[in-house]
């Protein structure tokens, strides 16, 4: 388990992250299920959550309100906020957030460090590509 690392206010002050790049999330959270794929399906039905393409690997993490609404993840630049955010800072206890969540350390002037960051996350997701797009039989 992660120790909580969230800093309110500093976060309050700039909040880019969440407004603009959810975090990716581990796979070991959807792994864990009895049915990695099925569970996998289930976050993808929910809208909550898209998947997105990081060095070519497909990684799991949470829409922004603008994909949420297409259904579908936005390549490139975002500039919507992730389904998540509420008006008092993320809506998911910090236990359930996305591990690229959990790991930012944030810092003031909104000069964050990702202790966990997107080659990480391709690292961790490229073994796991046939949970994400099962193959049609």
């Amino acid at each position: 388990m992660i120790a909580s690392n969230e800093r309110p206010a500093l976060c309050a002050a700039c909040g880019d992250c969440c407004r603009t790049r959810p975090g990716l999330e581990d796979p070991a959270r959807f792994l864990a299920a009895p049915d990695p794929a099925a569970e996998v399906a289930r976050a993808l039905a929910s809208g909550d959550w898209v998947l997105a393409r990081v060095a070519g690997v497909r990684c799991l993490r949470p829409a922004t309100v603008v994909e949420r609404v297409t259904g579908r993840a936005h390549e490139g630049a975002e500039t919507a906020p992730c389904v998540f955010l509420g008006e008092p800072g993320c809506r998911l206890p910090f236990a359930d957030r996305p591990r690229m969540c959990r790991e930012l350390e944030p810092w003031a002037n909104g000069d964050c460090r990702p202790l966990w960051d997107l080659p990480d996350a391709a690292r961790a997701w490229a073994p796991w590509q046939s949970i994400l797009l099962p193959e049609k039989t």
